[in-house]
């Protein structure tokens, strides 16, 4: 029997997992899902900082003329026993069988997304999963379907050994997705671990009309590679070494970790527009379905930090709206010059970066028109400035960490939101 006391290998860092932003891990609670429970817990440490979901899907309708009859009593019977399969489960692997279950109806992918965010989870567990031809025709690749609806990063676990990865590959592709993917997998990663920043070039004859990347890249990929290391807190002990690779991007990802018997591949997925974002990256779509290691992905919407910044911070203060002229004055005041990532979250449209590494030069609030006005740039140059105004706000949080300095500035629009995270 497999069970916790066989896991010795942990992350370095950790996962910033709380009772508040908990690691969510999705469990039908057979087999299958045995190593994403051990690893959700390798992740989480503390034992509040894992929730445990699970999905009962909806019966099928055998045919139109003749739906499947339901009850109250039915629909309670089917609730009570897939819960005592989920914590036999926990007996099984955690020793514990008396654990919380949230449990959910419908569609799995969808009920496990919408948890994560109502619950600010920093992290969703999951099983790898079957990828045969009948399972795609039948949906159940609800890792890969995670990912598409989730705003939420998702590890999808394999079947080797549940502990932290010593050898991981990052697909580096210089957004905004693949440096949190990054980070993530450096926060996910076992002491001593060796870290591999793996960009792929296009094949010589596209080089001379591919420019996704603009004349940086084109002019040394490598340096490209070195600015993103530099971006990256590595922790002590742990290697990062700058892979340029070239040829289709998801074999020659997935066949270099093979090489090096990586146990963890982390990828972003994001696209340049709506329809790209919903279908997924074809990279991350081919990565998740032939991987036979473990699979970090960062979906587009996970780019927002709100769940890296506001894990729990040591405090988070919402001023009265008359406050807010004085309050932003203020903050203005302390944090003038500091650079800044701007992000915006719209539920139609999800997550976009707005603007990355500008200095703040002003936050203010005008009561009269009811907007908030951000203004970025180079105080006292003559450079280019950047604003951007929100309106509609209807409220403003500012978050400190446990030393008291600010670190992000959250203003809530209608359904969505704004977030201003300050570097350190």
């Amino acid at each position: 029997m497999t069970t916790m006391h066989e896991l010795v290998t942990k992350p370095q860092q950790g996962i910033r997992a709380s009772r508040t932003s908990p690691i969510i891990v999705a469990t039908d609670g057979h087999d299958q899902s045995n190593n994403a429970m051990l690893m959700a817990r390798v992740l989480g440490g503390e034992k509040d900082s894992v929730r445990v979901a699970s999905v009962l899907r909806t019966l099928p309708m055998i045919t139109p003329e003749v739906p499947v009859t339901t009850t109250p009593d039915l629909e309670s019977a089917r609730r009570r026993d897939q819960t005592c399969i989920v914590r036999q489960q926990a007996g099984r692997v955690w020793n514990d069988n008396m654990i919380g279950v949230d449990l959910f109806d419908g569609d799995p992918a969808t009920r496990i997304a919408q948890h994560a965010r109502q619950t600010n989870a920093s992290l969703i567990v999951a099983g790898l999963g079957r990828h045969r031809v009948v399972d795609r025709l039948f949906g159940d690749e609800t890792a890969l379907r995670l990912v598409r609806v989730a705003g939420t990063p998702v590890y999808a676990v394999s079947n080797g050994p549940a502990r932290a990865p010593t050898r991981i590959v990052v697909a580096a592709d210089f957004s905004e997705t693949s440096l949190r993917a990054a980070r993530l997998a450096l926060e996910v990663a076992a002491p001593h671990a060796t870290v591999y920043l793996a960009h792929v070039a296009p094949r010589d004859a596209m080089l001379n009309e591919w420019s996704a990347f603009g004349a940086a890249y084109k002019s040394d990929a490598g340096d490209a590679l070195h600015k993103m290391r530099d971006q990256l807190r590595v922790p002590d002990g742990v290697a990062v070494q700058r892979i340029l690779l070239q040829g289709d991007p998801a074999t020659e990802l997935l066949a270099f970790a093979a090489s090096v018997n990586a146990d963890l591949i982390a990828t972003g997925s994001h696209g340049h527009g709506f329809i790209a974002r919903m279908l997924v990256g074809s990279v991350t779509t081919r990565v998740l379905r032939c991987a036979t290691c473990s699979v970090l992905c960062v979906p587009h919407a996970a780019a927002m930090t709100r769940a890296r910044v506001t894990a729990e911070p040591s405090t988070t203060t919402a001023p009265s709206r008359a406050d807010w002229t004085a309050t932003l004055e203020r903050f203005t005041q302390r944090n003038a010059g500091r650079r800044t990532t701007l992000e915006a979250d719209d539920p139609d449209i999800g997550a976009q970066s707005q603007e990355n590494d500008y200095p703040l030069i002003s936050a203010s609030y005008d009561d009269d028109s009811g907007r908030v006005d951000l203004v970025f740039g180079e105080i006292g140059g003559v450079g280019r400035q950047l604003t951007r105004s929100m309106g509609d706000v209807d409220n403003i949080e500012v978050m400190r960490n446990e030393t008291g300095q600010e670190i992000a500035l959250r203003m809530s629009h209608g359904a969505g939101q704004t977030l201003l995270t300050l570097s350190e």
